[in-house]
């Protein structure tokens, strides 16, 4: 192996200075040039990669594709080549400071973030004029000098448009805060990404915040695939409202509604910070308090969706008790532990959630008291406040399944409705999918008193309730579907590796001839964590009706395509050594009741190796991580995701998926890195 480099050393004709930083693509140095006699920036390809064939061609692509730019804002290129059997570049020093260190001070005055964007859109639409793509503009690619002066550095990883990617199945090359949709079902690249991730930082710029912060790959992805473009405005009330919609615009889920260049999006973005300002008015306050409809009502937009593309790294999602890698026999399902009391210490096995799928799983450690792996945020006492009242729920629960006793009976305000009232709500022991009980000490039954308000008219019937304390969401919407009531709920949990993994609550009742609601409680979470519970509502007094939302105010439950996903299916993947795996799953699938978002569990109802896609625009997910032993040897980090898109036509039920994953192990195991493709085929109901 060759010597690392030293400071002080030669390196061919150059003399390095000091060391500026080390990066994906290599090595930056400080150096100086004896035969020009200027002070460079040295980029040499990293020790460990030099017999990296895939890497030194990236390497040798940047060198080019910057040195054939000739544009004010790309930093020169003075030469390029290899010496002692290392690649390197050497480019202008710039004398600045990257604009993502700058941002880390705060957001920048709307003035001072245009016309930076404007000189980066310039080095962006020079590269697109030769069917040049960069692929990772971020913040940290950018270099401003005192002047504010901007750079665009970093072509290492731009291929031209239509070039066969150079990464086969490694990872997906860009920045996941900045990462256009299309790239991550698709792995679809052009100009158009770029301007996806330019309108991203200009976001940024205005509010010092990521488009859609998150500590977790899924939740950068999930609002890139399905959440609507942030509003600068919210964040700062001094920003223009225009920047709000040249933001919108800039960062289309669709390609095509996009800014056509970069410059037009500059020229957008100039137009509306430096003309006459108008300041977005607050939202007008709602009777539904905390149920208020924020999220934009689904619409289906799809004409022809395209195949999805084998990506070229991580593409979407992979659930923690899902055994996507084919290096072993998958190791007995982990166990699944139900919610926690209120409060106080609760147990789980620290290793029960990473599926250790590479060989033999280890032997479980003693369990721990001082936190529970997939704790449900505690909540003792809920507090709803509606119209300036706070009404102050106290929960009466037991672990023994004890019904809770009912306060006072309200008087003042007349119950009507189907589902009105206050009710105690009984959910029996935690089971895994299989219906094996759940052995965490937590597991038992327990109730809780809950209050509920319903109402009907032409568009159907819809329940508002406040749960008793327990449960992991305070505020709940139930509709009626078909003969039942339904509520589909998230929240956060702790899953595997995961601390604040999005969680699916859902419930769905069924009337009895005594009086009686039954039916069955299940929570899934992104990272793959499962378990059930019967549930029962028994009403058991009136209550002030006051104190809760009126839910005829509430908007029509919206009905999504993904609800056609729903029965038996065989699912099959394939990795690209080879290696098959083929289950037999029950799925089933719960929306929000605005029908953008949905969660299919697809469920192995005899090993609990449970799978967990989240559907939204027109596509299902799936996203899971979890430290696994190696069947070479040693324990890998793995991150496993898949994209599946909804077939056309929508049909009812659907018959087939098919798409793309990649498990993505963190350098330095033995096991590699690998993409797969995924199918699931309809057996039956």
């Amino acid at each position: 192996m060759e010597a690392a480099l030293e400071s002080g050393t030669p390196f061919g004709r150059y003399r390095l200075l000091d060391l500026l930083g080390r990066g994906g693509m290599g090595e930056v140095w400080r150096a100086f040039d004896t035969v020009t006699e200027r002070v460079v920036a040295l980029k040499v390809l990293p020790t460990e990669f030099a017999d990296d064939a895939v890497f030194q061609e990236r390497f040798r692509r940047e060198a080019k594709s910057a040195a054939g730019l000739d544009e004010p804002h790309v930093v020169p290129i003075y030469d390029f080549g290899e010496i002692d059997g290392r690649l390197f570049v050497t480019m202008r020093l710039i004398k600045g400071r990257d604009l993502q260190g700058i941002l880390n001070e705060g957001p920048m005055d709307p003035g001072r973030a245009v016309r930076i964007i404007d000189q980066v859109a310039s080095a962006l639409h020079a590269a697109h004029q030769v069917n040049l793509v960069h692929r990772d503009v971020k913040p940290s690619n950018i270099l401003v000098c005192e002047d504010d002066f901007a750079y665009l550095i970093d072509f290492g990883i731009a291929r031209a448009a239509g070039q066969s990617s150079l990464t086969g199945t490694a990872n997906v090359i860009g920045t996941w805060a900045y990462l256009a949709p299309e790239r991550i079902t698709a792995d679809q690249t052009d100009a158009r990404a770029d301007i996806y991730a330019l309108a991203c930082v200009l976001y940024e710029c205005l509010t010092g915040s990521q488009p859609f912060p998150g500590n977790s790959l899924e939740q950068q992805m999930g609002g890139h695939l399905s959440l609507p473009p942030p509003r600068p405005s919210e964040r700062r009330p001094d920003i223009p409202a225009q920047l709000d919609a040249v933001i919108a615009k800039g960062m289309a889920k669709r390609p095509d509604d996009r800014y056509s260049t970069t410059r037009e999006l500059a020229r957008a973005a100039t137009a509306a910070a430096t003309g006459p300002a108008t300041v977005p008015n607050p939202p007008a306050p709602t009777a539904a308090g905390p149920f208020a409809h924020t999220q934009s009502t689904w619409q289906p937009q799809y004409g022809h969706v395209n195949h999805v593309a084998r990506p070229s790294g991580p593409s979407s999602v992979g659930p923690a008790q899902y055994r996507p890698m084919p290096y072993g026999q998958p190791p007995p399902a982990p166990r699944q532990a139900p919610m926690p009391p209120p409060s106080g210490p609760t147990s789980a096995d620290p290793n029960q959630y990473g599926p250790m799928f590479y060989g033999a799983p280890p032997p479980a450690p003693k369990q721990s008291r001082k936190g529970p792996l997939i704790a449900l945020a505690s909540i003792g006492t809920a507090v709803v406040v509606v119209g300036g009242v706070v009404a102050l729920v106290v929960s009466n629960s037991d672990d023994d399944g004890a019904a809770s006793h009912p306060g006072p009976t309200p008087s003042a305000n007349p119950n009507t409705g189907p589902f009105t009232g206050t009710f105690t709500a009984e959910l029996g022991p935690a089971a895994l999918s299989s219906g094996t009980p759940a052995q965490d000490a937590d597991a038992g039954a327990f109730s809780e008193s809950w209050r509920l308000r319903s109402a009907c008219n032409d568009a159907g019937c819809v329940a508002t309730a406040a749960s008793g304390g327990r449960y992991p969401a305070k505020d709940v919407i139930f509709d009626k579907v078909g003969a039942g009531w339904l509520a589909v709920t998230t929240s956060r949990r702790k899953c595997g590796n995961r601390d604040n993994d999005e969680a699916w609550n859902v419930i769905s009742v069924q009337p009895q001839a005594e009086g009686a609601m039954t039916g069955e409680f299940t929570q899934a979470t992104t990272n793959g964590c499962f378990l059930k519970r019967s549930v029962t509502f028994t009403r058991t007094a009136d209550t002030d009706v006051a104190l809760l939302p009126d839910p005829a105010s509430l908007p029509r439950r919206v009905v999504s395509p993904a609800g056609g996903l729903h029965g038996r299916y065989e699912s099959a993947t394939i990795y690209a050594n080879g290696d098959k795996w083929v289950d037999e799953l029950v799925v089933r699938t719960d929306c929000l009741r605005t029908g953008d978002r949905c969660v299919s569990a697809f469920l192995d109802t005899k090993k609990d190796t449970d799978q967990v896609f989240v559907f939204a625009n027109g596509t299902w997910t799936r996203n899971t991580e979890f430290d696994s032993t190696c069947s070479l040897g040693g324990t890998a980090h793995v991150t496993s995701t898949a994209s599946l898109q909804i077939p056309q036509p929508v049909v009812d039920p659907i018959p087939s998926l098919a798409g793309h994953g990649y498990a993505d192990l963190v350098p330095g195991s033995k096991c590699r890195s690998q993409a797969y493709d995924e199918s699931f085929t309809r057996t039956g109901d």
